[in-house]
């Protein structure tokens, strides 16, 4: 997917409708910029939501800590 936009004299440019749509962007989303080489990389932020379950499945052992004794205190 590719788009043409014009840059303000603000420095703003309009992210097209179709591209904010696919990617989840919505107002108030965070997004990322990120310069490589000549290219200018725009990637949203996830929000926390989206990390909900992405170990499920996956064998982590005993992730709990071992609870320590309790103490008597004078």
């Amino acid at each position: 997917m590719q788009a043409d936009a014009i840059v303000s004299s603000k420095g703003q440019v309009t992210l097209p409708a179709a591209m904010r749509a696919k990617l989840g962007i919505k107002p108030g989303s965070h997004i990322q910029f990120e310069v490589r080489g000549t290219e200018l990389v725009i990637k949203p932020e996830l929000p926390m939501s989206a990390y909900y379950g992405m170990l499920k499945g996956y064998d982590l052992g005993d992730t709990e800590p071992e609870k320590e004794p309790d103490r008597t205190f004078e």
